[in-house]
Parts: structure tokens; C-alpha cells; sequence
């Protein structure tokens, strides 16, 4: 099952908007429920430590996540995986301070690697690409940017079909995989680890 999360950033344009038909089930990440709901947008829950939340008015579930030692976006989606979902598109994630930011890559690096996420920004679309996501595939038009970085130590690690291709190699967070370029086909990307791939729009 697939579900739509509203963080507690800046707030999406229409540009990143109409990426999508519908935008439902969509659960906030705190404050990120009342940004949803402030665009006219209808907000099944609302997830985390509730203390950005706007209560006036707002008519939503709350669901407390108590923990302190993970961020709501990590809890939130651990909830509602255990709930079923399994695929996950993220917005308003951008902006805030520069913790909050570095708290997001956090999140793809600790959440089970059985799990599908997307993160949509301004300029760009991350994957997170892990494990059991097995040879990863997507179409990539010609002369179109993106990087690859390993968010965990990654083995085996393979790049094929893009300008500088990847061969069986070891990956850490580095700047190896930035700034590649698509050359027309579809590129494949796999290893053994968590990567995430940022395509730019």
C-alpha cells in the first residue's frame, strides 16, 4: 500500500504538486498536517511528537509517537508500516534549518530497507534504493542530471547505462557518485546497502 507524507518544511509548489492525480491517503508529520490542510488538502492523520501541531480548528486525528531518540518522519513511517504501507512519497520536506535537512538523509538510512520512499523536491526527486529493491530501473532522458550517494556502507555496487557507469565497486558517503549524466537509456542501479538517487527535474 502506498502513502502520501506532508512534512513540516516549506511548502510544495504546484510545479511538484502535479506530479500526482491524487494525493490520498496522506498523513502529516506533525506540523506538516496543517500546511497540508492549509492548501485545502484532506489530512487522514496526523503523526510525531505533536509539538508543532496547530490544534485550533483542525478537526484531524493526532496519533502521539513518543520517542525522542528517532525523528517523527522515521517514527511515522515505521507506524504506518506496521499498518501495511509499504510505499511511501514525501513532501515538504525541504527547508528548515540545517539539522532538520541532514535529519531527513537520517531517515532513509535507518528505516527498513523493505520499504519504497520518495522524496519530492523543488529542483528534484530522490529514490531510495536499498537492498531488496534488487536491480533498480529507470528511464533517464538524455543529458539529464542525477547523482547516487550511499547512505550506508554499499558493496557490489552497479551503475550501468549512464555516461560514468559503476562496476562492482564499495561505496560510503562520498562525493564518487555526483553529478552523473543520462545518456538516453534506461539505467540500472544496484548493491548491496542503502543509496539514494536524486534525478534532477
Amino acid at each position: 500500500m502506498r502513502a502520501f507524507l506532508w512534512c513540516n518544511g516549506d511548502l510544495p509548489s504546484r510545479k511538484i504538486l502535479s506530479n500526482f492525480e491524487e494525493i490520498s491517503p496522506l498523513f502529516g508529520v506533525d506540523g506538516g498536517g496543517n500546511k497540508a490542510k492549509s492548501l485545502g488538502f484532506h489530512v487522514k492523520e496526523i503523526f510525531g511528537d505533536l509539538d508543532s501541531v496547530d490544534n485550533d480548528n483542525l478537526e484531524t486525528k493526532m496519533t502521539l509517537l513518543k520517542s525522542q531518540n528517532i525523528s517523527d518522519l522515521t517514527k511515522t513511517i515505521v507506524e504506518l508500516s506496521k499498518r501495511g504501507f509499504t510505499e511511501f512519497d514525501i513532501l515538504g520536506a525541504d527547508g528548515g534549518d540545517t539539522g532538520h535537512m541532514l535529519g531527513i538523509w537520517g531517515s532513509l538510512a535507518e528505516l527498513p530497507v523493505d520499504l519504497t520512499i520518495r522524496i519530492y523536491h523543488e529542483n528534484s526527486i530522490t529514490h531510495r534504493i536499498t537492498t531488496e529493491s534488487g536491480n533498480f530501473k529507470i528511464d533517464i532522458e538524455k543529458e539529464r542530471e542525477f547523482s547516487i550517494f550511499a547512505l550506508s556502507k554499499c558493496q557490489n555496487v552497479y551503475v550501468k547505462g549512464a555516461k560514468w557507469e559503476i562496476i562492482d565497486e564499495e561505496l560510503n558517503l562520498s562525493t564518487k557518485g555526483l553529478h552523473n549524466i543520462g545518456i538516453g537509456n534506461p539505467i540500472t542501479i544496484s548493491g548491496n546497502g542503502i543509496l539514494v538517487l536524486i534525478i534532477m527535474n
